[in-house]
């Protein structure tokens, strides 16, 4: 929710990256988002918490503090981040394999 308190976004991260549900080692320093701002990286910890914990609305509510939103594109951006970092492992793999005939 607009207006949280930094304190309330540590909180939830703590929450979220705590509970065994939610997958947290891309917004970990080092992470494929990683990032210093603490909207953003609350804002994944949460939506990865959401998913792990079965997408239901109650999963959210963060003691008030959270909300669905329905389309993010800081959240595509995120994850065009990942799909690309793939990409190049797997071509610097590819380009690495050889074949004894």
């Amino acid at each position: 929710m607009p207006g949280m308190t930094t304190e309330k976004l540590v909180a939830n991260i703590n929450y979220a990256c705590g509970s065994g549900l939610a997958d947290c080692r891309a917004i970990q320093e080092g992470g494929l988002c990683y990032s210093t701002d603490i909207i953003k990286v609350a804002n994944y910890a949460m939506n990865a918490y959401y998913y792990g914990a079965g997408h239901e609305d109650f999963n959210c509510y963060f003691d008030g503090s959270g909300r669905i939103v329905y389309d993010d594109p800081r959240l595509r951006i995120s994850l065009m981040k990942q799909i690309g970092s793939f990409m190049k492992q797997a071509v610097l793999l590819e380009d690495t394999i050889e074949f004894e005939v």
